[in-house]
């Protein structure tokens, strides 16, 4: 392993024990600021570090793109590094003669040799800017020099290059029809290559649909000049052709971007809205002949030149014995003949609910002039078949909206509401006979009037012996006539909370006169020892052992 030892006025090699002086060493690079191990290794002189330690950007040059991986060889011929060249002819011939100047970089790289992009550039600038094909093309495609490239004087108009392809093309014959030359007419050095053309079409003729992908010589069989611009010109062989409709028979008009477009002769559409006669529904895919059968002029535009049969054979209703007028929109569409449609509503009794599914005869069963439009017209069977309630024996109105509805004659309902009843609880459910049993005139409403037997077998407490009040609804509600509530908590005693929740089971418990529940006993229950209550309510004024005198002082369950 070598050192370097900086001594007094002398440095010194050290070589494993032997110690030379620097004046007999001759280092073949020249003066270098860089220590040898930094390329070199101990095995070997001419073995190099992998990698170098070396960094050439140090020198000032920089190592980028192909310069990168080159060998150090290919640039340092001498091994005095210091002699070598840092401009690009020094290494690289000038294939240009000295006509581009010397500054290679102005169109070269170090990635590599071929830098399109500066060249482009250049071009560019030079006023010919290069595109498409002319962008990847060798210099010497336009620059031709054979054994060099010239470049001054290069003419920059397209035939110059490609009268060859001028000359050779013949869809269309260029030479033959005297095409100009100026070829950027209809080709671009955008374009993929020569083949690529297109003519700007639309000054004269613009080609849309098919006619983009024809070849010219279809419109221009004999020429370029004077060539016909109306359709019937090319296409009079498909008129004549087409019989469906026959444009001949039919006198059709020659003028064919009536009914087609460039995209094909078929399909067709003729634009039947501009006449007095727009196509809607079915008629959009209905066959010409269906409506012209004889010729174009003069067809009538009236449904019923057409739906005549239709209009014959339909039974539900018989138009012909009902003596229907002959305006067939007024119940039909363009959709189909069937299902048809009425606007009931427009003869003043629309038509909801079981009314619009009816079949017309249901109700025009006589025919369809002086219907009446009563409920009970139609409905009298089903009026005189109920018997719950029993409307004829009632008296019922024959207003049938009264309780029933379009939807069906049952289930019915009658706004009781609007009596001075309304109905709540059990009584939405209960039949109108429970309570109407005798008639729906005169009524009572008071609860007894309907719950006196309820009333009468009710013994616990027994609301008959003890002569309670007939305002029922003073402990009952509508939901049942068990459980009731008697608010006994807020108006007396409670029993209900506290300690006498749980402490009785029946209103006797406490009230052990049936006829009179104003007689109650507290003694009952609480077992307490008269002796004993004396001497505990000694300094109590007025004390008695009586129940009424603990309800007295106990209101409130306090004990």
């Amino acid at each position: 392993m070598r050192r370097f030892f900086l001594l007094p006025a002398l440095l010194l090699l050290v070589v494993g024990s032997v110690i030379l002086s620097q004046s007999s060493v001759k280092n073949p690079h020249g003066e270098l600021r860089w220590d040898c191990q930094d390329c070199h290794t101990t095995e070997s002189w001419s073995q190099m570090r992998d990698s170098l330690k070396f960094d050439h950007a140090a020198t000032g040059y920089h190592l980028v793109g192909a310069h990168a991986v080159a060998q150090c060889i290919g640039c340092h011929k001498e091994p005095v590094f210091s002699h070598v060249g840092t401009s690009c002819v020094d290494c690289h011939t000038d294939h240009h003669n000295g006509q581009l100047g010397l500054d290679c970089q102005h169109c070269h790289a170090p990635r590599d040799w071929q830098n399109r992009q500066s060249a482009l550039d250049l071009h560019a600038a030079k006023g010919f800017t290069l595109a498409g094909a002319h962008a990847v093309a060798d210099c010497e495609s336009c620059h031709r020099g054979h054994s060099r490239q010239e470049y001054a004087g290069t003419p920059i108009d397209c035939y110059s290059c490609h009268s060859q392809d001028y000359a050779a093309t013949e869809e269309p014959d260029h030479a033959d029809a005297q095409f100009s030359l100026q070829c950027q007419e209809c080709h671009s050095a955008a374009s993929a290559g020569w083949r690529y053309a297109e003519f700007n079409h639309s000054a004269s003729f613009p080609l849309t649909g098919g006619h983009q992908r024809v070849a010219c010589k279809s419109c221009h069989p004999t020429g370029y000049v004077g060539t016909p611009s109306d359709c019937y010109s090319c296409h009079n062989a498909e008129f004549a052709a087409t019989v469906e409709p026959d444009h001949e028979t039919g006198g059709f008009t020659h003028d064919c971007a009536l009914c087609h477009t460039t995209t094909a002769w078929q399909p067709a559409y003729y634009d039947h809205s501009a006449t007095a006669f727009p196509l809607t529904g079915a008629h959009t895919l209905t066959a010409c002949v269906a409506c012209h059968a004889a010729q174009y002029a003069g067809t009538p535009t009236d449904c019923f030149a057409c739906h005549q049969t239709d209009y014959d054979g339909t039974t539900e209703p018989d138009h012909q014995l009902a003596q229907f007028d002959q305006i067939c929109v007024t119940c039909h569409t363009t959709s189909s003949w069937h299902p048809s449609s009425f606007d009931h509503a427009s003869t003043g009794f629309a038509l909801t609910g079981a009314h619009v599914v009816a079949a017309c005869n249901a109700c025009h069963a006589t025919g369809f002039v002086g219907t009446p439009n009563t409920c009970y017209a139609c409905h009298q069977i089903a009026f005189e078949g109920t018997t719950n309630p029993n409307h004829v024996q009632q008296g019922f109105s024959q207003d049938c909206t009264t309780c029933h509805n379009t939807t069906a004659w049952l289930p019915s309902t009658f706004n009781h509401a609007a009596t001075a009843f309304p109905l709540t609880g059990q009584h939405l459910t209960a039949s109108c006979v429970a309570c109407h049993a005798t008639g729906y005139s005169g009524t009572p409403t008071l609860c007894f009037a309907c719950h006196q037997t309820a009333y009468d077998a009710t013994t616990t407490p027994n609301h008959l012996a003890a002569g309670f009040p007939n305002t029922c609804q003073t402990c009952h509600s509508t939901t049942g006539w068990t459980p009731a509530n008697w608010d006994h908590d807020t108006q007396y005693f409670p029993i209900n909370s506290g300690t006498h929740a749980a402490a009785w089971n029946a209103c006797a418990d406490c009230h052990v006169n049936p006829l009179s529940y104003a007689v109650f006993e507290c003694t009952t229950c609480h077992q307490h020892n008269k002796t004993d209550m004396d001497a505990k309510h000694i300094a109590v004024n007025n004390y008695q052992y009586l129940s009424t005198a603990c309800y007295e002082c106990h209101p409130q369950g306090r004990h």
